[in-house]
């Protein structure tokens, strides 16, 4: 979705999703009102973390540095 970016921010993307993602289920596993453990909320946060992450990640088309510049080559 970003493209290709260098490795430190990919990095950066990642431990942000994670983080705010485990924030919100060891919050929601504090919250008295939700009926949610500690454990449970702290595993669905990091699974929920690795999915955004990779959402926003991943090329959905498809296309590498390397393809782009095999169909510039065959254009011209």
């Amino acid at each position: 979705m970003f493209g290709p970016l260098p490795v430190l921010h990919r990095l950066a993307i990642v431990v942000g999703a994670l983080a705010v993602w485990i924030g919100l289920g060891l919050w929601s596993g504090l919250m008295p009102d939700v009926p949610m453990s500690v454990g449970p909320g702290l595993l669905i946060g990091t699974v929920a973390g690795v999915v955004t992450a990779w959402v926003l990640l991943h090329d959905f088309h498809g296309s590498t540095p390397a393809a782009t510049q095999r169909r510039r080559r065959q254009a011209r």
